[in-house]
């Protein structure tokens, strides 16, 4: 069985260390995470080193990476991490719950998280780095941009685009054909009738009360 090594521990941590115990398909060699943090045990995993052992390890022949934190209020901490593992060379596979159900013609690209129970349907795209929650459903023909985050019990409807470094809150609902900018973030339990712009807050289902993030 091929090794894996996950970056940073955490609540989403264990969310995907149970899938890819489910899967079968890696040995979990342990986490990287700061120092302080040496001390952490989960399962009977535990913290093996820094960022900076990344390129040790990667000598040692464990070749498989993934980012196992968060949107913690923003992307850029996960894009980092993702440039960082790939001019290191690893590869970052897409960890999918056996109870997600991914229709024939979705595409995924590498590194995504795809959550218990999540329904990806006909002909949707997904791009890198992405998180897909827990009973996420994600209607025919929609596109999720890179490092973007859609979060438990979403339902995007058919043909939605979700730009890059993106945030949809839980049980936010967006309307067919409806297009999210990059780095916006939906509120949870918005229903969006309308196109997002660029760096928007969506905070209010009631006529789509929005602000600016930049």
């Amino acid at each position: 069985m091929d090794k894996i090594v996950l970056l940073g521990f955490g609540g989403h941590a264990k969310s995907v260390i149970d899938c890819i115990e489910r899967q079968g398909q890696y040995e979990i060699v342990g986490f990287l995470d700061k120092k302080e943090r040496k001390n952490i045990r989960y399962r009977g995993y535990s913290v093996i080193g820094e960022d900076d052992d990344l390129d040790r390890l990667y000598k040692q022949n464990i070749k498989n990476a993934f980012v196992a934190i968060g949107f913690l209020g923003r992307s850029t901490i996960r894009e980092q991490l993702y440039e960082r593992l790939k001019k290191a060379g690893f590869h970052l596979p897409n960890i999918i719950d056996p109870s997600a159900v991914l229709a024939n013609g979705v595409l995924l690209g590498e590194g995504n998280f795809v959550g218990k129970f999540a329904m990806l349907n006909a002909d949707t795209k997904i791009g890198n780095m992405c998180i897909i929650n827990s009973g996420a459903r994600i209607e025919h023909e929609c596109k999720v941009g890179d490092f973007s985050h859609v979060s438990v019990n979403t339902v995007l409807c058919g043909q939605v685009t979700v730009g890059t470094r993106t945030f949809v809150g839980a049980g936010a609902t967006l309307l067919q054909g409806i297009i999210v900018g990059d780095s916006s973030i939906i509120a949870a339990g918005v229903t969006v009738r309308k196109d997002v712009k660029d760096c928007e807050l969506v905070y209010e289902a009631s006529d789509i009360r929005t602000r600016s993030l930049k």
